[in-house]
């Protein structure tokens, strides 16, 4: 399942790590939200180093929030839809801000992102989750549900075009453009899966 297998061994090792404090899981799903903001305020004036900075703290909070839940048992239902859509707010976030950016095609720049939102943040996620609402696809058939860009590639690749930006606007710019057409493609995949159980 992407890099999310890869990076298992040091989920654990945060979640054996935060076992026995009494941080409230959802505590930390509000405080990545919190660090999104402050980097898309620092975005969109321009400071991309220092925003840099404040997403990469709310990317990670982001990523461990639900590690720590299982690991101290405090799992729930609640907890994971509040993750799911916070990990989506604070992506939306970032790449709102960017919009702001002074881009040496702003056509390309604002294109890209727009897409990026619309089939990386939002789309590619509903894919799956409607299909599951509507019983399009069975419990299993759906954990098996890949696409090329997963989330946190996306992340990983939105992370690194703000670093981008500082030396070169035009090459985040054409970061950002691959990531949108990756992450289209990946939204055609979900879809293409689906057509395919229920075919």
């Amino acid at each position: 399942m992407g890099l999310k297998s890869h990076f298992k061994w040091l989920a654990d090792s945060v979640g054996r790590l935060f076992v026995k404090t009494s941080i409230n899981p959802n505590v930390i799903t509000l405080s990545s939200l919190g660090f999104a903001l402050l980097a898309g305020y620092l975005i969109s004036v321009s400071y991309v180093v220092e925003a840099a900075f404040f997403a990469f703290i709310a990317f990670v909070l982001d990523g461990f929030d639900g590690v720590i839940a299982r690991a101290q048992k405090r799992a729930t239902r609640f907890g994971a839809f509040l993750d799911g859509v916070v990990d989506r707010l604070v992506e939306m976030i970032i790449l709102f801000s960017m919009l702001f950016l002074p881009w040496p095609d702003r056509n390309i720049a604002l294109s890209s992102i727009v897409l990026l939102m619309s089939f990386g943040t939002f789309l590619t996620s509903f894919a799956k989750a409607y299909a599951d609402h509507r019983g399009a696809v069975s419990r299993k058939d759906l954990s098996r549900m890949q696409c090329m860009l997963e989330r946190i590639e996306r992340t990983i690749l939105i992370f690194i075009s703000i670093i981008v930006y500082a030396a070169s606007p035009v090459c985040s710019m054409y970061l950002l453009s691959v990531c949108a057409i990756f992450s289209l493609v990946s939204f055609l995949q979900r879809v293409w899966y689906v057509y395919k159980q229920g075919a």
